[in-house]
C-alpha cells in the first residue's frame, strides 16, 4: 500500500479547506453553460475543484512533458530545457516519483534514514523518504544504484505507487514486472520488449503521466484523483493545466467571441474578423462559425432571423479576413423591449427560494399557459410566431419561439439552457437542453403544450427532463453537438413518484385520485409493464370498486413516452 507521510488531520483540513473553496465555486460553476456542450466544443474544459471523467479525458490529451512541467514535477535546466533526450539516472527517477506523489515538501522537511552508501547528498531526503515509504529497496549490498535507470526499474516504482506490492506473496515480482504493467495499463501490449532499455527522460515522463490515470489498487480510483483528494497535488497546479492548454482549434475561435458579442449587441450589419491561415482553410470553417453564432445568440439575447446570416472570406497573400453579415430578428430597441419583458416574467413567476427544478418547471408552465401553438399552415405562419418577442406580443408561437424563450428566461435566472435544433417526426423542430443539479436533460415545451379541442391550457410533462434514449423515440439531432443526457432523477415523473412499475401500482394511484377527488393525474408506465394490461379497463375496474364515484373522464395515452393522462374527471357528488 502506498504510504505517504502526511498527518491525517492535516490532510483532512487541507481537503476541507479546498472543498470549502470548491463548494463556493461549485454553487456558481456547477451551473456553467459549458456542461451543455460536448467536451471538444467547450469554451474551456473547466475545473471547478472536482476531477470528473471529462476532466480526466481532457488531461490525458495534454502532452505529458507539458503536464508534468506545469505540475512542477518534470523540471529543466536553467534555460528551461527539459532534456527529454537525456538518459535518466536512478536518483532522477526517485526524485520524479516523489514529486509525482506530491510528497516533495515532506521529503525535504524530514531526516529520513536509508542504508544506501552511494546516494548523492542532495538526493538523500528523496531516497530516504522512498525507503521509509516502502517504494524502493535499492539494488542490494547497501547500494541504491546511482547510475542510469532502466525502464523496468521505473515501472517497479510506479507499480508500488499504484498500490501493488512486490513483497513475498504480493502482486508481482521482478520477473513479472512487464506482465503486471500490461495488466494494470502502464504498458501497451508490445511495449514490454523495451523495458530492459535505459530510460530516457521523455519515456520517464510518458510513463509517469500514464500512471496518473490508472486506478490505485487500494483506493480503487485514478492515482491523480487519489493524490488530489489527499491534498498531495494542489488545486492551483491542476487548475493551471486547464488554463495553459489552449491548442485546440475551438479555443482559437473563442478568442473572437467578445468582438462578435459586442457586434450583436450593437446590431452591426457586418462583422470583420482577421483569421490565421489554419483557421481560414479549415474544412470545418462554416461549422465553427455556426457554432460561435449559436453561443453569441444565447449569451446576448440577440437572435438571428430564422438563423440567417451570410459569410465571405477574402484572401490577400497570406492574410485572411472573414466577413459575417447577420440578419437580426429585432432592432436594438425591440431587443431592449424583449429583455425588459423577460425581467418582468421572472419577477412574476420566480422567487429566490426556488430550487433550479422548481424554476425550470415554473418557466415551462408559464410558457404553456401564456402561449398558444400556431396551428396555421407553415406557408402562412407570420414571422412573429417564430421569435421570442413576436410570440410574447401575439401569444402565438411555434417551436423556435418556445425554445428561444426557454433559453432566455432560464439562463437569466442562472439555469444553463441551450436550444437544440433537430427533427421531430421528420419535421424540423427546436427544443431545449438544460442543466439541473449538474445533470443534462432534454425538455420540449412545445410538445408539452398540446393542441386539444376539449381543454385550454392543459400542461403536460411528457417531455420534461428526459433522457437521450427516450427522446430518440420521436426526436433526432446531431448528437456530437450536444452532451449525453442519461440522468433521470429530475424527470417530472421520477421526481414526483409518478412512475408505475406494475398494474397494482396503477390501481393504487387511481384509487388515491378518486379518494381525494382530484380532477386529473399523469403517470408514467415502466417499460416492462407498458403493454401488459388494458389501461381503460383498469380505470373502470377501480371506479367500480370505489362505488362508481366518477361519471366522466377523458383519457389519453402517449405510447411513445408511456404516459397516461386522466383529465376532466367528474364525480357523482
Amino acid at each position: 500500500m502506498l504510504l505517504i507521510n502526511i498527518s491525517p488531520t492535516l490532510a483532512r483540513d487541507q481537503e476541507q479547506s479546498r472543498l470549502g473553496q470548491s463548494s463556493i465555486q461549485h454553487s456558481t460553476v456547477k451551473a456553467n453553460i459549458e456542461y451543455l456542450y460536448p467536451s471538444n466544443l467547450r469554451r474551456d474544459v473547466f475545473f471547478d475543484g472536482n476531477l470528473t471523467e471529462e476532466n480526466l479525458s481532457y488531461l490525458k490529451n495534454v502532452p505529458h512533458s507539458e503536464a508534468l512541467n506545469t505540475l512542477n514535477v518534470l523540471r529543466g535546466d536553467e534555460d528551461g530545457d527539459l532534456m527529454l533526450n537525456r538518459t535518466a539516472f536512478r536518483v532522477e527517477g526517485a526524485t520524479m516519483l516523489i514529486r509525482l506523489l506530491g510528497a516533495e515538501k515532506d521529503a525535504m522537511s524530514g531526516n529520513w534514514y536509508h542504508p544506501f552508501t552511494d546516494v548523492p547528498d542532495w538526493a538523500n531526503p528523496y531516497i530516504g523518504y522512498l525507503y521509509k515509504s516502502g517504494l524502493t529497496k535499492g539494488v542490494g549490498n547497501n547500494k541504491f544504484g546511482s547510475d542510469h535507470m532502466d525502464e523496468k526499474s521505473y515501472l517497479t516504482f510506479l507499480l508500488r505507487a499504484l498500490g501493488y506490492s512486490d513483497k513475498e506473496g504480493g502482486d508481482f515480482t521482478w520477473d513479472t514486472v512487464a506482465q503486471t504493467a500490461i495488466e494494470v495499463g502502464l504498458l501497451e501490449p508490445g511495449e514490454e520488449a523495451q523495458i530492459s532499455n535505459l530510460l530516457k527522460r521523455e519515456r520517464l515522463s510518458e510513463l509517469s503521466w500514464r500512471g496518473m490515470f490508472l486506478n490505485h489498487k487500494i483506493e480503487n480510483k485514478p492515482l491523480l484523483i487519489y493524490l488530489y483528494e489527499q491534498g498531495m497535488i494542489e488545486y492551483e497546479n491542476v487548475n493551471l493545466l486547464f488554463l495553459k492548454n489552449k491548442s485546440r482549434i475551438i479555443d482559437q475561435w473563442f478568442a473572437y467571441l467578445p468582438k462578435i458579442e459586442q457586434a450583436f449587441k450593437n446590431h452591426d450589419e457586418e462583422i470583420e474578423l482577421v483569421l490565421s491561415q489554419s483557421l481560414a482553410t479549415d474544412a470545418d470553417l462554416q461549422i465553427y462559425i455556426s457554432y460561435l453564432l449559436e453561443r453569441v445568440q444565447r449569451s446576448t439575447g440577440v437572435f438571428l432571423n430564422k438563423h440567417s446570416y451570410s459569410t465571405r472570406l477574402r484572401q490577400q497573400g497570406s492574410n485572411y479576413t472573414l466577413y459575417i453579415n447577420p440578419t437580426y430578428v429585432n432592432t436594438v430597441s425591440r431587443d431592449a423591449k424583449l429583455s425588459q419583458w423577460i425581467d418582468l416574467i421572472i419577477s412574476e413567476i420566480i422567487s429566490p427560494d426556488m430550487t433550479d427544478y422548481e424554476k425550470e418547471k415554473a418557466v415551462h408552465d408559464y410558457l404553456i399557459t401564456y402561449l398558444e401553438y400556431d396551428t396555421r399552415p407553415v406557408s402562412i405562419i407570420p414571422d412573429s410566431s417564430f421569435n421570442a418577442l413576436g410570440a410574447l406580443e401575439t401569444r402565438v408561437a411555434v417551436c423556435n419561439a418556445y425554445a428561444e424563450l426557454m433559453t432566455l428566461i432560464l439562463n437569466r435566472v442562472g439555469i444553463p439552457c441551450r436550444t437544440v435544433i433537430g427533427y421531430a417526426n421528420l419535421t424540423e423542430h427546436a427544443w431545449n437542453m438544460v442543466l439541473i443539479d449538474g445533470e443534462t436533460y432534454h425538455v420540449d415545451v412545445t410538445w408539452d403544450d398540446p393542441v386539444t379541442d376539449y381543454s385550454e391550457n392543459t400542461i403536460r410533462y411528457d417531455y420534461f427532463n428526459v433522457t437521450d434514449k427516450e427522446m430518440k423515440n420521436d426526436h433526432a439531432w446531431i448528437e456530437d453537438n450536444y452532451p449525453a443526457c442519461k440522468a433521470t432523477s429530475q424527470n417530472y415523473f421520477v421526481k414526483n413518484g409518478l412512475v408505475v412499475e406494475h398494474k397494482e401500482e396503477l390501481e393504487s394511484a387511481i384509487k388515491t385520485v378518486l379518494e381525494n377527488r382530484k380532477t386529473s393525474i399523469m403517470l408514467k408506465l415502466s417499460d416492462s409493464e407498458t403493454k401488459n394490461f388494458d389501461i381503460h379497463d383498469t380505470i373502470n375496474s377501480v371506479n367500480a370498486v370505489e362505488g362508481y364515484v366518477i361519471t366522466r373522464y377523458l383519457y389519453s395515452y402517449n405510447e411513445t413516452m408511456s404516459i397516461i393522462f386522466l383529465d376532466s374527471i367528474e364525480y357523482v357528488d
